[in-house]
Parts: C-alpha cells; sequence; structure tokens
C-alpha cells in the first residue's frame, strides 16, 4: 500500500471540512479556514471527498471517483466551485 497526499486549498470564504471516503470508510479529514492549506493522507487511487461548512455541517461540494492530487475549494456568485 502506497500512501499519497491530497492537498486541498481552501479559497472559500467560509472554513471548510474535508472527508475523503472509500466507500462507507472514512480514511482521512481536515479543517481548512479561508486562505488555509490542508495536506489529506490517501491510500488508494479512488476516493471520494466531500467538503463540508465546518460550522453547520452542510455539504457544499464533492468530488467523487477522484483521482486529482490537487483540488481547490472557491466561491463565484455564492456558488461553490471546485477545480
Amino acid at each position: 500500500m502506497t500512501l499519497i497526499n491530497l492537498t486541498f486549498h481552501n479559497h472559500a470564504r467560509i472554513s471548510v471540512q474535508a472527508q475523503i471516503f472509500t466507500g462507507r470508510t472514512l480514511i482521512s479529514t481536515c479543517v481548512a479556514s479561508p486562505g488555509e492549506i490542508c495536506v489529506l493522507p490517501v491510500d488508494t487511487d479512488q476516493f471520494d471527498i466531500f467538503f463540508k461548512n465546518s460550522a453547520t455541517g452542510w455539504e457544499v461540494a464533492r468530488k467523487l471517483n477522484n483521482e486529482a492530487r490537487t483540488l481547490t475549494l472557491s466561491q463565484h456568485k455564492g456558488r461553490y466551485i471546485l477545480t
């Protein structure tokens, strides 16, 4: 098993909790305030990642079957954009 890292850049105006799952198993999580970067360890090539408002727990974005190693969450006109 090879451990890799996913780098998450929070460019949104809220604190965000990032959670990585394989199936129903939570494998990594972090909370990033606006402008912060966090690195999440991942032990698989494909995973699902969910981004939640850390204050309310509401989901703001998700990326299923992800293979990226860097993700950025930003806001534009009230919408969350994941790149």
